[in-house]
């Protein structure tokens, strides 16, 4: 399934596989998703999201429109059980493992975070729940 994205700076949808980045959770392809200017890759199997360094910030505030579009989008995809117990490697990085962190001392949603290259991985609904 391809859904649509939505980019501010063409006010057009725009979406591709990615066909050398892997999910780390479920090893499907990820999909690049344009959205508000910035290039996000969404896993359509288990609904999880890679997001490059700095790139989170540009969604996690309640009541952004583009956070908002975001959270719909990844809300189309399947839930699948997670094993939050399972180390992640990065989809940049394969060598590397991520570290699972809490998001903030205010929201304590558990994120994989890159110690290389700095990118975030969210399972499916943490971008929901970091945003409130």
């Amino acid at each position: 399934m391809l859904a649509p994205a939505v980019d501010d700076a063409a006010g057009q949808c725009s979406s591709r596989t990615v066909q050398d980045l892997k999910c780390p959770r479920c090893a499907a392809a990820l999909v690049r998703l344009r959205i508000g200017g910035v290039d996000t890759d969404v896993c359509e199997h288990c609904g999880g999201l890679w997001l490059d360094r700095n790139e989170l910030a540009r969604f996690d505030r309640p009541g952004d429109a583009f956070g908002d579009a975001l959270v719909a989008h990844l809300r189309q995809f399947p839930t699948v059980l997670l094993d939050a117990s399972v180390r992640l490697r990065c989809p940049h990085h394969p060598e590397a493992v991520m570290l699972r962190r809490p998001y903030s001392p205010q929201v304590p949603v558990e994120i994989d975070h890159c110690p290389q290259c700095g990118g975030i991985w969210l399972d499916t609904d943490e971008l929901a729940e970091i945003r409130g």
